[in-house]
């Protein structure tokens, strides 16, 4: 049984039918493909990474920022009720 590399052209012959029927490149050009593959599998699997991590980074982004506005808005109270005690002990006098 022989067939063609589906990259240079050479021809692949095995005895073994299954491995036949799954062979598509020469031993030299299945080494190439492999290493090709690899490293596009790596290189989506940064990007995914890297995506992931952003977005992380953008929920951090924003929580931090709620709770510097949720902050502000207790120092406000906190000077509020403050001025209000204050009010309160002018007026009872304690």
């Amino acid at each position: 049984m022989t067939k063609r590399c589906q990259r240079c052209g050479a021809l692949i012959s095995t005895d073994d039918y299954y491995k036949f029927i799954r062979m598509k490149y020469c031993k030299s050009c299945a080494k190439d493909v492999h290493r090709e593959q690899k490293a596009n599998w790596i290189r989506e699997l940064r990007r995914k990474t890297r995506e992931e991590h952003d977005l992380t980074r953008q929920l951090c982004k924003a929580q931090q920022d709620e709770i510097e506005r949720l902050r502000q808005l207790l120092v406000i109270q906190r000077e509020r009720n403050r001025a209000l005690s204050e009010e309160l002990w002018e007026v009872t006098g304690r």
